[in-house]
């Protein structure tokens, strides 16, 4: 009988603790859920709000394209959701452009969107049915009318008949290798391609002569053209003819 009412006394003295724990499980479940709720309606005012739109664009690296150009083909502007701009799929559509060599894009917690821009490189000039173009390191074509200051237009050399964009990638790959010395002392390359011969670049130069190499390791064959100009004698101009050795054919034969 003692032992029946030290138990039911035992109950009496845990029942305030147990609703006192009931309370306070209550009262956390309470307050997660007023947590989660306020969340969710600061997270819909950010969204409906400025405060969540991209504050800056910044664009660094640039030469000679222009912000403009390169903004064009990302559809970021200070009216787009930082949270709707995604870094890797810039970067994707970025290296498609014309001009664009490589790009990284940083996303910061301030709204600020940075991209970095390595740009190709300048390699010679051609022509199309409408327009005058930039030839990159990539074989890639740049319309030069959209290169705003002329001074930024690099001194390379105008490619003729290249018709093929093959050939095009493959004489703009050898040119970059081409010191930029010698490649400004090119005016002129024309792809040969004559019925029965091998194909071969004409290379007029600015000081006269005229190069004449097979289209392969055009790079390694110029190269030499300074140490083969100084053994021409002073005053002729000609052809030099680079396939293994080279020889000098002058324009003229000298006068006995």
């Amino acid at each position: 009988m003692e032992t029946r009412q030290n138990t039911v006394r035992s109950l009496e003295d845990r029942i305030p603790y147990m609703k006192d724990q009931r309370r306070k499980k209550a009262n956390r479940r309470l307050s997660t859920i007023l947590l989660l709720f306020a969340v969710l309606i600061a997270l819909v005012v950010y969204m409906q709000t400025s405060v969540s739109d991209v504050k800056a664009v910044n664009v660094n690296g640039l030469s000679w394209l222009t912000e403009a150009y390169v903004l064009a083909e990302t559809d970021i502007d200070t009216s787009t959701k930082i949270v709707q701009v995604s870094p890797n799929g810039i970067e994707r559509e970025l290296r498609k452009v014309p001009g664009v060599k490589d790009v990284s894009v940083d996303r910061s917690w301030y709204n600020v969107v940075t991209i970095d821009v390595e740009e190709e490189k300048m390699i010679a000039y051609s022509r199309t049915d409408d327009e005058e173009v930039v030839v990159l390191a990539d074989g890639s074509l740049h319309p030069t009318g959209s290169i705003t200051d002329p001074e930024k237009l690099k001194d390379g050399p105008l490619l003729r008949e290249f018709t093929d964009a093959a050939e095009l990638e493959k004489i703009a790959t050898e040119l970059e290798q081409v010191d930029d010395a010698m490649r400004a002392r090119m005016s002129e390359i024309v792809f040969s391609k004559q019925k029965g011969e091998p194909t071969r670049y004409e290379i007029y130069m600015n000081d006269g002569n005229t190069i004449q190499t097979p289209t392969f390791k055009l790079s390694q064959t110029v190269s030499k053209y300074g140490e083969i100009y100084e053994n021409i004698p002073k005053g002729q101009r000609g052809t030099v003819v680079m396939d293994g050795g080279y020889y000098f054919v002058p324009y003229e034969k000298p006068k006995e």
